[in-house]
């Protein structure tokens, strides 16, 4: 627990630390969404917060002006960050980024769950459905339609015993983990049968 504290003690000393967060707020202007683990992400977010915060004042102001030029290395950054990110976040007095854990790490320790962090607005599909109207651009759903068209496309859905028109977005909404499963073991079953069908052809060639 970090109680008190402002701010996280890192491998290398205070240098490094600050180097090591230098290098993530660059990561984060010029992406606008990175990955890593969860201690580094929240601390970069407070950074990216108070960058923001002062980007707002413009960059005739001197001080902002020179915040800017420490943090950002790449000087085509501050412009993005005085012409780009600062007008986005114009009506917003804070809240300008996101954090969300990454699917599938399962960490004892929180602060090694990779997570991503954000700036809101981005042009990247979202990480996170809206609870009230379906996303189609959200990024879990462009990839299960990715996947739901090679299916189709190979039509093994046929030789399954399953309607071409099985997975669905309705049906994938309510279908259970032993349907999958079911159909991911058929598929595995068919996967096997063409391999089996091709070396007897081929055996059906070989001369005796």
């Amino acid at each position: 627990m970090r109680h008190g504290k402002l701010y996280r003690n890192m491998a290398g000393g205070p240098e490094n630390r600050m180097r090591l967060l230098r290098t993530l707020v660059n990561a984060l202007v010029k992406f606008e969404r990175i990955e890593t683990p969860f201690a580094k992400a929240h601390e970069t977010q407070k950074y990216a917060e108070r960058l923001i915060k002062i980007a707002k004042k413009g960059e005739k102001d001197a001080d902002a002006m020179k915040v800017a030029d420490y943090y950002l290395a790449d000087k085509k950054l501050v412009h993005k960050l005085f012409k780009v990110l600062a007008p986005r976040f114009a009506d917003k007095p804070h809240g300008f980024t996101r954090l969300l854990h990454t699917p599938g790490y399962n960490f004892e320790r929180r602060a090694a769950q990779m997570t991503f962090l954000e700036f809101k607005g981005n042009p990247y599909p979202p990480l996170q459905p809206h609870t009230r109207h379906r996303n189609r651009d959200w990024l879990l759903n462009v990839l299960v339609r990715g996947a739901m068209k090679d299916i189709q496309e190979a039509g093994v859905l046929q030789e399954a015993g399953y309607h071409p028109n099985f997975i669905g977005t309705r049906v994938v909404r309510s279908a259970t983990d032993k349907d999958f499963s079911d159909l991911r073991n058929k598929l595995v079953d068919i996967s096997l049968e063409d391999t089996d069908r091709k070396e007897d052809t081929h055996n059906e060639g070989t001369p005796v």
